[in-house]
Formats: C-alpha cells, sequence, structure tokens
C-alpha cells in the first residue's frame, strides 16, 4: 500500500538559476513588474510559486493574482 508521500507529484527543481532567483524574491519581498505574453503588466510582490503558478499580490488587502508562469513573459525586480 502507498503512503500519501508516495504519490506527491513533481517538486519545484531548486537547482534552475530561474526558480532560485524567484525564491530569492520572494524571501527578500522585492516588488517585481511582471510581463505577460498577452502585454498585460502586473506590478507587485510575488507570495509563492508553484510547478504551474505564482501568487502576486498588488494590493494588501486584495486577493493576490494568480498567474499561469507559462503566461510569464519577464520577470524584472524593481528594487
Amino acid at each position: 500500500m502507498q503512503s500519501s508521500f508516495d504519490r506527491r507529484g513533481p517538486r519545484l527543481d531548486t537547482s534552475l538559476p530561474s526558480i532560485r532567483h524567484v525564491q530569492g524574491l520572494i524571501r527578500s519581498r522585492a516588488e517585481v513588474v511582471v510581463t505577460m505574453s498577452n502585454g498585460q503588466e502586473l506590478r507587485g510582490k510575488i507570495l509563492w510559486q508553484d510547478l504551474e503558478y505564482m501568487a502576486v499580490l498588488q494590493e494588501e488587502g486584495r486577493p493576490p493574482a494568480l498567474l499561469n508562469r507559462q503566461g510569464v513573459m519577464m520577470l524584472r525586480a524593481l528594487t
């Protein structure tokens, strides 16, 4: 019988420089500008990332925007 730990999906590959960079932005709570493939720009702080999405908090007190990582064209720190 499998335990629930055996059924976990793939994890973020923290050996990749891009993953480490975004994790550093999350830890430092740096303000970023995210440009999406449709040209939309969002400004805020990245709260978390997983294999498919990242959450960007644009304004305190409002729910974060969930962005599909495949749609992100550019991510730039403002600090």
